[in-house]
């Protein structure tokens, strides 16, 4: 693993290495010259720990991927993302339309058929996808901000959108539902939410050091213009429709 600085993934400091190698098999990681703790314990980590402990919201976790790590493809699992809410958000649409053509009474109301290829699955994409560019530009320009008031370092685009995608991975809950046909619930996506929240809240303290304040204020002010242009857009592509 060469890179120019690392990250220890407890106080947030640089260092210059994680490990120094003796032998084939023998490690010794770097103690933080800050907190003195080990820099890095993920480095000696399964994947599947560093997994486990991101669902956890462990801020180590997040700083090890985020700095410690090259994470180059994550504009694939960004695609994966994207089409999965895209999904789940048309799939919830099309069955709350189907609903709304019966009594609210009857006991068994029967499944919409969907079909891929129409066109309101495409514009639930495109509308998907403005929100979260729109989300992503303005944790930017708000961590911009912040790093200028506080004197902090500066932030990358590349790595909030690493940050933000990593942070996203929760939309992976819906896929037992779609997989297996599973009725998809409001409080479903509302839980899910909530999550995501969380997990992009932890992300961002862990990408930037930048206090929890800071944190929520960006988070959610972002959170409220992407809902701002969820709206938006969707008013917009219903009236290029008709």
């Amino acid at each position: 693993m060469m890179k120019d600085k690392y990250t220890c993934i407890n106080c947030g400091s640089r260092i210059f290495s994680l490990y120094k190698k003796y032998s084939e098999t023998v490690l010794k990681l770097t103690d933080c010259n800050i907190c003195g703790r080990i820099a890095d314990k993920y480095v000696e980590y399964d994947t599947v720990i560093i997994i486990i402990d991101l669902i956890l919201l462990n801020t180590g976790a997040y700083r090890h991927i985020l700095f410690n790590t090259e994470f180059k493809n994550f504009w694939k699992l960004s695609i994966v993302l994207l089409v999965v809410e895209s999904y789940s958000s048309w799939v919830m649409f099309n069955k709350n339309e189907a609903a709304g053509q019966y009594n609210i009474t009857e006991p068994n109301l029967p499944d919409p058929t969907i079909y891929l290829d129409s066109l309101e699955f495409y514009k639930f994409c495109l509308n998907i996808t403005l929100s979260e560019v729109s989300f992503v530009l303005m944790i930017y320009l708000l961590t911009s901000l912040c790093s200028s008031v506080t004197a902090i370092e500066k932030t990358s685009l590349i790595k909030i959108s690493k940050a933000i995608t990593l942070s996203s991975a929760g939309m992976f809950l819906l896929l037992p539902s779609l997989i297996w046909d599973l009725q998809v619930h409001e409080y479903h996506l509302q839980f899910i939410s909530l999550y995501t929240t969380l997990s992009q809240l932890i992300a961002h303290k862990a990408l930037c050091s930048c206090g929890k304040i800071w944190s929520l204020i960006v988070i959610f002010s972002s959170y409220l213009v992407k809902l701002y242009v969820v709206e938006r857009n969707a008013r917009l592509l219903e009236y290029l429709s008709q």
